[in-house]
């Protein structure tokens, strides 16, 4: 039996200087986080009349595991209120879509603009054992949304999920664990590659994508998790963006903000107590944007494994701000070696596609 229309959730807070960075932008990861904690909350209570959840006696949870069409469309401030209105525009058999838009408020003028939008999907799990410690956890049937009736906007969202998601599904066996963001883009001949790295020319000024590297690791407390001591996909989100801003910032030493992220999906969880780390770097740059590869990946004491597990890899765009907010020129890219002209070779690929996509858009 498919579920009621639920009402939409709204998450709204007060954004305060420890939000932002030195010029007083909200960094990405502060909406990011804000964004998957109202997902979650739809999600998980689209499952609450489910006999999944009565038969775990409540325990069952939506996890993120994707996230695309993430846009930054304006920067949010300090001072300013920011709300995250979602609504669940699609469910498939064992996944359900949250669409999430986020709106700043300047309280003080009355002014509201959309400042992010993008698309979550989630999957309800519930807790396969009883070790409170260590519960395994697996993957039920998503309760089916009420199909949209006499609104043709909400009709016509999930008619567009429905494609993308049975699109996604048929194409390819997308749930290979170490699956790189990059996917879509390959070298198509050497002969191309070779073309390429021929008319390159070393610019006399510039950085190299080494002098970009960034490191953060963080140990998960229990402010970063759910009642069940699991890290919210917020969290990785957000530390994320912290780490491709601070090598957006090595790379250009100005004030930087985050702009689009590649669509991106979660392969492992995170629970409380585990090392979590993220590792970011520049790998293409065109006259006014940096494309940054981030990979998060954790160590946890109570697993078998020897070093790292992939959590998430993805691709974050970054801008240089003057003083005033216009977009700045970025320093151009040293290459060094082989793996350096393969990631600006398709770094290049998906700069040209996309703005290829942004001219026929505007048509």
């Amino acid at each position: 039996m498919a579920s009621k229309a639920a009402s939409p959730v709204v998450v709204s807070r007060l954004l305060l200087p420890d939000d932002a960075n030195p010029a007083g932008n909200v960094h990405g990861g502060t909406t990011l986080k804000l964004m998957e904690e109202a997902g979650h909350i739809a999600a998980t209570r689209l499952m609450s009349p489910s006999a999944a959840n009565k038969e775990s006696n409540g325990n069952c949870l939506a996890a993120l595991v994707r996230f695309e069409n993430m846009a930054f469309h304006k920067p949010i401030f300090v001072g300013e209120v920011a709300s995250c209105m979602c609504e669940i525009i699609f469910t498939s058999k064992q996944s359900i879509l949250v669409e999430v838009v986020v709106r700043g408020e300047d309280i003080s003028k009355g002014n509201t603009s959309v400042t992010n939008t993008g698309w979550l999907w989630y999957v309800p799990m519930v807790p396969s054992t009883c070790d409170a410690s260590n519960k395994i956890w697996k993957v039920v049937d998503a309760l089916p949304m009420a199909m949209p009736e006499g609104d043709n906007i909400a009709m016509r969202k999930y008619e567009k999920a429905k494609s993308i998601y049975e699109t996604r599904k048929n194409s390819s066996q997308s749930a290979a664990t170490e699956k790189d963001s990059r996917h879509t883009y390959t070298i198509a001949s050497d002969s191309e590659f070779d073309i390429f790295k021929s008319l390159y020319t070393t610019p006399t000024e510039g950085r190299t994508p080494t002098e970009s590297e960034q490191v953060l690791c963080q140990m998960v407390l229990p402010g970063d998790c759910s009642k069940e001591k699991i890290a919210f996909g917020g969290f990785i989100m957000k530390l994320m963006d912290n780490a491709a801003g601070c090598s957006a910032w090595r790379y250009c030493r100005t004030n930087v903000v985050t702009v689009a992220i590649s669509d991106m999906d979660f392969v492992s969880w995170i629970r409380l107590g585990d090392l979590c780390t993220i590792r970011s770097k520049v790998v293409f740059a065109s006259s006014k944007s940096l494309e940054i590869e981030v990979i998060a990946s954790v160590v946890s004491a109570t697993s078998e494994k020897e070093g790292d597990t992939l959590v998430a890899r993805g691709l974050f765009t970054f801008v240089s701000l003057c003083v005033d907010g216009k977009v700045l020129s970025v320093p151009k890219l040293k290459l060094e070696n082989d793996e350096d002209f393969k990631n600006a070779y398709l770094g290049e690929q998906r700069y040209e596609a996309a703005k290829k996509a942004r001219m026929e858009g505007s048509k």
